[in-house]
């Protein structure tokens, strides 16, 4: 075995030969050497086995302020030429306009109030429309604040979504048996945080027995045990599986035998947490296969164990008719590759950031490769699975290409956080 931190032979033989530093001291150089030879097995056996005495604990997730010299290095290109942006900082707009003046939006340790945060949009539009190049950069460099948002890893983990469209019926069929239900009306939400400060931003759903609050009815019963039939109205009528990852995506479009269509967007979830069905299919799906796609395949598959598997997930999500949408949760539309979604506990919601990323390449339907794209995007979303700093859900429209490409994401990168400066306010 090999010894990293023993000592040369020749270097001990110098020392014994020059100065007799050997024979007048010989106990306390073979004492310092089994203890050298003791730690570098030591050392060894920790390395190879994996053990946890020199490993560092995991960082918390955080928003950390980028340096000067961090930005000035950073790469601030946008892969889609700023196709769609506008857009979409118009429905950050939206957002800002109808809050009122005492609302807060926390960067750190900075404050800005709705009134800023429309201000810093205006100001990042103006560079953006107003200059070009090298020059555009520069001003964003100059004008604004960088924050990179963190996950326990120091980096960020992408998923996607997408507006599905389902077929269904305004009555339940054999084809169509599961109800898609509106908010019951016995559903209450209570804001812990009207109780005590330290539930600041937390939240409970359940209903009334008597006089107690009790937790909310599960995915089982409500699924399966039918416990929402004379409590809940349906909207329509969809098969079980695809009701499931409605769900998950949120929003969505029903189109009815007539070929007309509903469109449905979340409006409240039966407050049990959320659980990946992913989870526990891994002994059925190759980690490096599991997506949305194959997931969806394998239930189609296995029907018997539709039940077992979706139950999993006791979260239940209820939905409500709009004229518009897909609806973030700041209630304006989402734009396809430039709306995403984060933890609205942790990020100001609204506001303008920054992804580096890895989205796949599609041809004929089928992924030939990766990408990476790197684009300013704006927070207009959340979701239950999306929790901290450093977690991102990009949006990408409907249809089956959107479907396929969020369907597969579950790539690392880098969020950023970008909100003016107050001086150019």
């Amino acid at each position: 075995m090999n010894y990293p931190y023993r000592l040369p032979v020749q270097f001990i033989v110098n020392i014994n030969n020059s100065c007799g530093f050997m024979r007048t001291f010989p106990n306390i150089i073979y004492s310092g050497m089994r203890k050298l030879i003791l730690i570098s097995v030591l050392l060894q056996f920790c390395i190879l086995s994996g053990c946890s005495l020199f490993r560092m604990p995991p960082h918390e997730p955080t928003l950390k302020q980028m340096s000067a010299g961090q930005v000035y290095f950073y790469e601030w290109t946008d892969d889609l030429n700023y196709e769609g942006l506008e857009q979409a900082v118009e429905q950050s707009v939206r957002y800002y306009r109808r809050l009122p003046s005492t609302y807060n939006f926390y960067y750190g340790g900075l404050v800005y109030s709705p009134e800023e945060m429309l201000s810093s949009l205006s100001l990042f539009m103006d560079i953006v429309k107003n200059s070009q190049g090298s020059k555009r950069v520069r001003e964003l460099k100059e004008k604004f604040l960088f924050f990179e948002s963190r996950n326990s890893d120091r980096e960020a983990f992408f998923t996607g979504y997408y507006e599905p469209v389902l077929e269904g019926s305004l009555k339940p069929t054999g084809e169509f048996p599961k109800p898609l239900y509106e908010t019951p009306d016995d559903l209450i939400k209570v804001d812990l945080g009207q109780f005590a400060d330290k539930w600041k931003n937390e939240r409970i759903v359940g209903r009334l027995e008597g006089q107690m609050l009790v937790p909310y009815d599960s995915r089982e019963e409500i699924a399966y045990n039918q416990s929402l039939k004379d409590r809940a109205r349906p909207i329509a009528y969809v098969n079980e599986i695809e009701l499931f990852f409605l769900q998950i995506q949120g929003s969505g479009l029903i189109r009815l035998p007539d070929g007309s269509m509903k469109r449905v967007n979340y409006a409240q979830k039966n407050g049990h947490p959320y659980r990946s069905i992913g989870e526990i299919l891994k002994a059925s799906i190759p980690p490096d296969e599991i997506s949305m796609q194959s997931i969806k395949a394998y239930l189609y598959a296995n029907p018997d164990e539709v039940r077992d598997i979706l139950s999993h997930n006791q979260s239940y999500t209820f939905f409500r008719e709009v004229d518009e949408g897909p609806l973030g949760n700041i209630e304006v539309p989402l734009t396809p590759n430039r709306s995403v979604a984060m933890d609205r506990k942790v990020i100001p919601r609204g506001g303008l950031a920054f992804i580096e990323t890895e989205l796949p390449v599609l041809e004929s339907g089928m992924i030939t490769g990766w990408k990476t794209v790197k684009r300013f995007v704006l927070v207009q979303d959340t979701g239950g699975a999306i929790r901290n700093h450093g977690r991102v859900d990009v949006f990408f429209g409907h249809g089956k290409e959107a479907g396929m490409t969020a369907g597969h994401m579950k790539q690392k990168g880098r969020v950023f956080l970008i909100v003016a400066r107050k001086e150019f306010l």
